[in-house]
C-alpha cells in the first residue's frame, strides 16, 4: 500500500502539479479557534518568515499555513474578537529561503516531490528564468504556499487584515513590544539544511525579476518597516488570554 501511495503521488507531482498543490492546503482544524482564544491572539503563519519559531513560543501549538479569509472562515469567533499579527519578510530574501528550502528536500514528502519536481537540480538564476518567461510553470509554482506572495496571506485586495506586521529583522523586539514575549522564547525552528544562496549571489536582473513577482510583497514590506522605524507608532496589543471554556 505504502509503495503504491508513493508511485501514485510521484505520477501526480510529474501529470498534475496543481491538483497536488491544493492537497498540500492544511485541513481544517477543530482545536484551531480554542488554541488562538486561549492565547488571546491570532498569528497567520506566512511560510518562510520563521513562523514554526513563533508558533513555539506563542502556541506550542502548529496552527500552520492559513491565509486571513481561511482562518476567517474556520475561527469566526476568534477573528472577531482577537488581535492579529503576522511576520513579514524581505520577498527577495524569502524567495531565496523557500527555494533553498525546497531544493534541499524540505521537511515532508510533499516538500520533497515539490523540490524535486519543479526545482530540481536548477541553479537559481535558472529557476527565475523559467518563472518569468513560462507562465504556466509561473502559476503553479506561486501557489505552493512556500512560494505564494505573503500579501495573500493577509490582504483581503489593498486591505491589509491584521493589526501588526512585524519585520522578520524586528521579530524578537516586535513580539516582546507588542505581545510581551521574551526573545528568549524564541529559537530556529525548521532550518534550511545546506549551503544558503545569499542576495549577493544573484544578479541585479535577478533581483529585479523577484521584486517584479512580489510586487505586492515589496510595498508591504517598506511600508511595515517604516512604521517600525516610527517607534512611537508601535503600541502592545491588548488582549486578554481566555481559558477556552467561555466563547459566547
Amino acid at each position: 500500500m505504502q509503495t503504491l501511495t508513493r508511485i501514485s503521488t510521484e505520477i501526480g507531482w510529474r501529470m498534475m502539479p496543481s491538483r497536488m498543490i491544493d492537497r498540500s492546503q492544511p485541513k481544517p482544524d477543530p482545536q484551531l479557534e480554542d488554541v488562538y482564544l486561549k492565547r488571546g491572539l491570532i498569528l497567520i503563519h506566512i511560510p518562510k518568515n520563521a513562523g514554526t519559531s513563533v508558533e513555539d513560543a506563542l502556541f506550542g501549538y502548529r496552527v500552520r499555513h492559513r491565509t486571513w479569509n481561511e482562518i476567517k472562515s474556520e475561527c469566526p469567533r476568534a477573528w472577531q474578537q482577537l488581535p492579529k499579527i503576522a511576520i513579514l519578510r524581505d520577498p527577495v530574501d524569502r524567495f531565496l529561503s523557500a527555494y533553498d528550502y525546497l531544493k534541499s528536500g524540505g521537511r515532508n514528502a510533499q516538500d520533497r516531490q515539490f523540490g524535486s519536481r519543479m526545482i530540481g537540480t536548477q541553479p537559481v538564476d535558472d529557476f527565475l528564468n523559467r518563472l518569468w518567461t513560462q507562465k504556466a510553470f509561473r502559476k503553479t509554482t506561486m501557489r505552493f504556499f512556500h512560494f505564494r506572495p505573503q500579501s495573500d496571506y493577509i490582504c483581503d485586495g489593498d486591505t491589509v487584515m491584521v493589526d501588526a506586521l512585524i519585520p522578520f529583522h524586528k521579530m524578537a523586539e516586535g513580539l516582546t513590544k507588542l505581545i510581551g514575549v521574551p526573545s528568549g522564547l524564541l529559537s530556529h525552528a525548521n532550518k534550511t539544511t545546506g549551503s544558503r544562496t545569499q542576495k549577493s549571489d544573484l544578479s541585479q536582473s535577478g533581483v529585479d525579476k523577484i521584486q517584479h513577482l512580489y510586487a505586492s510583497d515589496v510595498e508591504l514590506h517598506s511600508d511595515a518597516c517604516k512604521t517600525w522605524c516610527a517607534t512611537s507608532a508601535i503600541q502592545p496589543l491588548v488582549s486578554r488570554p481566555t481559558d477556552g471554556a467561555d466563547h459566547r
